[in-house]
């Protein structure tokens, strides 16, 4: 770039920084009388009139002074808000700006593109444009040439003549680059060279193009974003959010999203994007709070990863069979159909002797219809029932009318037009009642039984032994109080089908990250909860440690979303250096489709990873985490529960290192040490994967829980064993380094010197 260019744009930013100045400094003069009005009008309306309700115009003024403080609490909500995007905006006003000629007459135009949109209320002149803008899209989607960009779904043919990127930190500008997608490399390299730490990022000036894509795809419809570990999913996700919230802004508010995990740890990793990308913090759940919320007290449930541990166990062969089926599809779409057709018992209607509807003819009118649920097929069979009555007594309106004029001379009373109108509804009414409770009474149902009997109907159907004994198994742990996870979840569905458990019908939009540790149940379970929502579903299916509980195709979501969900796929991998991305593919690579075939990573070297043998393993621990002095975040991941507490115990007095064992839990130290199955989503600067082959040696899915440790480190990576690498992964010794305790090469050893 030519100096005389670098001095013009000089002169643009400090423009622009001088109008977030006086922005900032009118915002401030603003907030102390607000802050101050507010403490008045409390005063006024708690203190002055607390003892004046003595009427109702009382009642009345109270009620004003109660709208006149939320207004005001509002206004001061709103210049705080206003006071923290602008002094973000001041430290980094924008990162992009777009050259280009729109219109027949080609005329020139040119935007700066930032996280948050910056307009001079003097000028009105757009100075930044909001990075989720339709405009703003050619920055992220096209290089010098034709290019458009859609408004209201009509699209804007512009010619692009130039596009620039710059590094702005702390309010000053330190360089400009003319780019084009060819440049976004070393842009990005940059950007993934820097150190992390414990919350994710905005990436708003650093999307890619099929990352971009993700974000802006259609926002009514659901979308499977999937790709391999580092791909992005987890911040694209999130920025889809922002996008919503900023596309659909006159319908959805940050109280209408929701952002559903596995855990909490991940939730504290997370919690700054949207406030950092100017959205109020949306709602966040584990799954595990459904049950809670949905099963009552008093039921003790199995957690998530206690489940997990357990089907990895010697004798969990008969286990793994039975969650098999109360996962399957065949199952779920059987209980669906069996509640949609459920066989309502029907009462029979009479009046003063007579049948007014046959029990008969109600059945055939209510199996003519077709229902989607449970509660419809109810609601259609109260429908005939109260229309079949309305029906009668219309047809026998002068014949009932009659017959009460009759009984209250019969009592001497001499009844106007009036008053035995008055009774006929009333008796009308009486008889619609009775049905209701007629219907109410005879299908009164439980749904720990109704659980039992539909999954031994199925099993039954399905010729499956000891089916029945199973079904009583569950409906006894049911009584009991102790429910496994897998029924736990056959249970909440069941509760779903009979109407049990409300839905959150105020939810609009629901992001559900790593979905691939979902069961088809879960999922469905998920889509009857939120029936007003639109999802975007994050996965990784090469991220499963197992094929009980998980997700194995990316075509069974379909089964769930329907046919009209959107798939994504985010073919290139951000996150981990050259080095251990090469290692990552081979460790899933597949003879019939090799992964390189989908999928690519950024390259970016740091240094191959390191297998360290040594006999005494937590003696490596000390010096290795010695050379990642420099690095934000740290951790050291086991494979489970016991190996974490003797990992931590050994580093008491040598390291400050933070124990992560539950899923409540939240990242805090610099150094961390978790399991392997907390870890997933997260990302640390550098990695040990302390043990874990060794623990995992016999498991079937062994290569993909060492791609999943690999995967959480963004610049080194290291192995701590006791032995060479095992067979099942021998062919990947090319990609790393093993040495012993002192660093010397030690190639094919069975086992390592002792450490004097």
């Amino acid at each position: 770039m030519e100096k005389d260019d670098f001095q013009k744009e000089l002169i643009h930013f400090n423009e622009v920084e001088g109008i977030i100045r006086n922005k900032l400094e009118k915002l401030y003069r603003e907030k102390a009388p607000l802050q101050e009005r507010l403490l008045r009008e409390r005063k006024e309306m708690w203190e002055d009139n607390r003892h004046l309700i003595r009427d109702f115009d009382d009642v009345i003024f109270l009620n004003t002074q109660e709208t006149i403080v939320k207004s005001v609490e509002q206004q001061l909500a709103w210049n705080e808000a206003d006071i923290q995007r602008h002094a973000k905006m001041e430290k980094s006003p924008y990162f992009g700006r777009v050259d280009f000629l729109e219109g027949e007459e080609g005329e020139a135009d040119t935007i700066y593109i930032g996280v948050y949109s910056l307009t001079d209320e003097e000028s009105q002149e757009i100075y930044v444009v909001d990075w989720r803008a339709p405009i703003s899209s050619m920055f992220y989607q096209f290089d010098a040439g034709p290019a458009w960009y859609e408004v209201h779904g009509h699209k804007n043919q512009v010619e692009i003549t130039g596009k620039r990127q710059y590094r702005i930190e702390d309010g000053r500008l330190l360089s400009v680059y003319d780019t084009d997608s060819s440049m976004y490399d070393d842009i990005l390299g940059q950007a993934l060279s820097e150190y992390s730490d414990h919350k994710l990022k905005v990436i708003a000036g650093s999307i890619q193009r099929e990352q971009n894509a993700a974000i802006r795809s259609d926002t009514k419809s659901s979308c499977l974003i999937y790709g391999l570990a580092g791909s992005g999913k987890t911040s694209i996700g999130l920025h889809r959010l922002a996008y919503v919230l900023y596309r659909d802004r006159e319908t959805i508010k940050s109280e209408n999203i929701l952002i559903l995990s596995n855990n909490n740890i991940f939730g504290s990793y997370i919690s700054t994007i949207l406030p950092d990308l100017g959205e109020k913090p949306a709602q966040t759940k584990v799954f595990g709070d459904f049950l809670e919320a949905f099963l009552g007290e008093g039921l003790e449930i199995e957690d998530y990863y206690s489940q997990l541990k357990s089907i990895e166990g010697p004798y969990a062969e008969e286990r793994i069979k039975w969650i098999q089926i109360k996962y399957s599809a065949e199952l779920l779409e059987y209980c669906i159909r069996y509640f949609a057709e459920f066989p309502f018992r029907i009462p029979e209607i009479r009046y003063e002797g007579e049948v007014l509807v046959s029990q008969e003819l109600l059945q055939s009118k209510l199996d003519a219809g077709h229902y989607h649920t449970f509660q419809s097929r109810r609601e259609r069979l109260e429908y005939l029932a109260r229309r079949a009555i309305e029906d009668y007594f219309l047809l026998h309106k002068e014949e009932i009318r009659d017959s009460i004029a009759e009984r209250g001379m019969e009592r001497n009373e001499e009844l106007s037009e009036k008053e035995i109108y008055a009774l006929y509804k009333r008796t009308r009414n009486e008889y619609v009642q009775l049905a209701m409770d007629g219907i109410g009474r005879l299908n009164r149902l439980d749904s720990g039984k109704q659980m039992a009997e539909v999954f031994a109907r199925y099993l039954r159907r399905a010729e499956v032994p000891e089916g029945d004994e199973e079904a009583q198994r569950m409906f006894r742990s049911l009584e009991r109080g102790k429910l496994l996870y897998e029924d736990a979840l056959f249970y909440l569905f069941i509760k779903e089908l009979m109407g049990e458990a409300a839905p959150f019908s105020q939810i609009y939009h629901t992001v559900i990250d790593e979905s691939q540790d979902y069961s088809l149940l879960q999922l469905y379970i998920v889509r009857y909860l939120f029936p007003g929502s639109s999802f975007t579903l994050l996965g990784d299916i090469y991220q499963t440690v197992n094929s009980v509980t998980t997700m194995q195709r990316y075509e069974d979501y379909e089964k769930v979303f329907g046919s009209g969900l959107v798939r994504i796929r985010l073919g290139r991998c951000y996150r981990s250096s050259s080095d251990i991305n090469a290692l990552a593919f081979r460790l899933i690579d597949e003879e019939e489709r090799p992964i390189a075939e989908e999928y690519s990573y950024f390259a970016r070297t740091v240094r191959k990873p390191q297998y360290v043998i040594c006999r005494d393993m937590f003696s490596c621990l000390g010096p290795i985490l010695e050379r990642l002095e420099k690095y934000r975040s740290v951790a050291v991941i086991v494979d489970g529960e016991e190996d974490a507490l003797a990992v931590k115990a050994h580093l008491q007095g040598q390291k400050e290192a933070q124990l992560l064992l539950s899923p409540d839990d939240e990242m805090k130290s610099r150094l961390s040490v978790i399991p392997l199955l907390l870890a997933k989503g997260l990302e640390f600067d550098a990695v040990i994967l302390f043990g874990c082959i060794r623990s995992n040696e016999k498991n079937a899915h062994m290569r993909r829980k060492v791609y999943l440790g690999c995967t959480r480190a963004l610049h080194e990576l290291y192995f701590v064993e006791r032995e060479a690498l095992p067979e099942g992964l021998r062919e990947c010794e090319g990609y790393m380094e093993i040495v012993d305790y002192y660093g010397r090469p030690c190639t094919g050893l069975q086992s390592a010197p002792e450490v004097r």
